[in-house]
């Protein structure tokens, strides 16, 4: 995660970047709320975000309108995502059994498609993510018993 301490108009807010700074629409959480911002990079090659940025002119923001889920209890049977992006397509259901490099999850990032595959053999016990939703680095896939 990405933390930030911006000023706008002399007042000092928390930014706190939940997923993909470089993605299209990216969630941030402002001084605890949380926002779904649509983001334009308007100079090639530059970072969106600057660690010393001071702006002047407020910043749009959308709030998300659904409810923030619950922190994920993850054990040592979770499959974690190894990038941040957005899930394309799940490969498999709650109960299918899998082997050893069975494709589980396909994340897009960066306009390429990143198949995660299992690491061992195992019955898929819960998933975490919907299609179509955004995840960050290191956030739970799903569950193999």
């Amino acid at each position: 995660m990405n933390h930030f301490r911006l000023v706008i108009d002399e007042k000092t807010y928390e930014i706190e970047i939940l997923n993909d700074p470089c993605a299209e629409e990216v969630q941030v959480k402002v001084d605890g709320n949380l926002f779904n911002v649509k983001t334009e990079d308007l100079s090639a090659g530059a970072p969106i975000v600057a660690q010393s940025a001071k702006l002047t002119a407020p910043v749009a923001a959308v709030p998300v309108a659904a409810a923030v889920a619950e922190p994920v209890v993850v054990g040592s049977n979770t499959v974690r995502a190894p990038l941040p992006g957005k899930i394309n397509a799940i490969k498999v259901s709650v109960g299918q059994n899998v082997n050893v490099n069975d494709p589980l999850v396909v994340i897009e990032a960066m306009k390429a498609m990143n198949i995660i595959r299992a690491q061992r053999s195992g019955k898929i016990g819960k998933i975490y993510v919907d299609v179509g939703g955004h995840i960050a680095y290191g956030a739970a896939l799903l569950d193999i018993e």
